[in-house]
């Protein structure tokens, strides 16, 4: 099954990978991203990133913070 990743905050824009029963938090760190300095949203929603991927489409937003 396949999952459409688009960027926002992220050199890259977007990619396509294969869910394979994979974790949300699984798929971000085989594409070097660290699930805690992000939010996954599916459908205008905020997805929990130990949640199982499925197929579609996602955004990943990048989380920043500061003092």
């Amino acid at each position: 099954m396949k999952l459409k990743i688009k960027f926002v905050g992220f050199e890259i824009k977007e990619t396509e990978v294969d869910v394979n029963g994979q974790s949300y938090s699984q798929i971000l760190e085989s594409l070097g991203i660290n699930p805690e300095t992000v939010v996954v949203v599916k459908d205008n929603l905020p997805v929990p990133v130990d949640e199982k991927a499925e197929g579609g489409e996602i955004k990943v937003v990048r989380v920043i913070s500061g003092g």
